[in-house]
């Protein structure tokens, strides 16, 4: 087992885990301080669904090559996972997004571009929708963090395919869709959003709600557990062991037993 190895052991064992504090590029932080700064942040809830337009009214900003509206809001971020559920509606265009999570110092901590987004072609009373489900785990030194939806000038120059209505009622239907081309929809500066955010991390709730709370949370306790627990495992399999570390402080912050053992097992079976 080598030293550095040895020594995470050790202070596992001996105290819990230091808390770690991601690096940046100083000159990009400084330069998005300045820019951040008069941004105005919508607070939201977790759990929270939201629906919202952005259009020529709405904020603009030149930071992370934004090319038009932008939506801002800060969530709390002392809660575990965040997981996060933006659906963009397509009608005569569709507002292309992408997602930046963004320190109260300005700070860039993970970015989701649109190219994790997926088209998902209109079923029941839901019409066409571009959708991005993600998860991004909040430093454990922040108390709130702030979201960025955004779009640039690539998305801008691209456009979407969207399934053929006559197609789409065909399949309805049980038929053969024909055979004809698809439309593509120009991608748009403004559009229609939907919003979801929520968390695994289970609040303390009035007695009376107990029995209701625990059947609905259950599974998303569980794959709480697997997030945290196989995220400690592949840290420590790429050798990331400050990444293994915060993950295992986080867990242990949620209440999430065999965390500790598991990271143990872990460093323990690379050496």
């Amino acid at each position: 087992m080598n030293k550095a190895v040895a020594l995470a052991i050790s202070a596992v064992l001996l105290s819990g885990c230091a808390q770690q504090t991601q690096s940046l590029d100083t000159s990009v932080a400084q330069a998005q301080i300045k820019q951040s700064s008069g941004i105005h942040w919508q607070p939201l809830n977790i759990p929270t669904k939201v629906t919202f337009t952005l259009d020529k009214n709405s904020q603009t900003s030149q930071q992370f090559n934004s090319a038009g509206a932008i939506a801002a809001f800060q969530i709390p971020a002392n809660r575990g996972a965040i997981t996060v559920d933006l659906q963009s509606i397509i009608d005569q265009g569709v507002y292309a997004p992408n997602i930046a999570f963004v320190d109260n110092k300005g700070e860039v901590l993970q970015t989701f571009s649109f190219a994790d987004f997926s088209y998902k072609p209109a079923k029941f009373l839901d019409g066409d929708l571009l959708e991005g489900k993600f998860t991004f785990l909040p430093p454990i030194t922040e108390t709130t963090v702030n979201m960025v939806i955004y779009t640039t000038a690539k998305d801008l120059a691209q456009k979407t395919e969207v399934l053929h209505p006559a197609k789409a009622y065909a399949i309805a239907h049980g038929n053969v869709p024909p055979e004809i081309p698809n439309p593509e929809v120009n991608h748009s500066p403004y559009g229609k959003l939907n919003l979801s955010i929520s968390t695994p991390y289970l609040t303390h709730q009035p007695q009376a709600q107990a029995s209701v709370v625990v059947a609905d949370q259950a599974p998303t306790l569980d794959e709480t557990k697997s997030y945290y627990l196989d995220g400690i495992k592949q840290a420590v399999k790429k050798n990331d062991i400050e990444k293994a570390m915060k993950l295992l402080d986080e867990a242990e912050r949620l209440g999430i037993d065999k965390a500790r053992s598991v990271f143990i097992t872990a460093v323990k079976a690379q050496s």
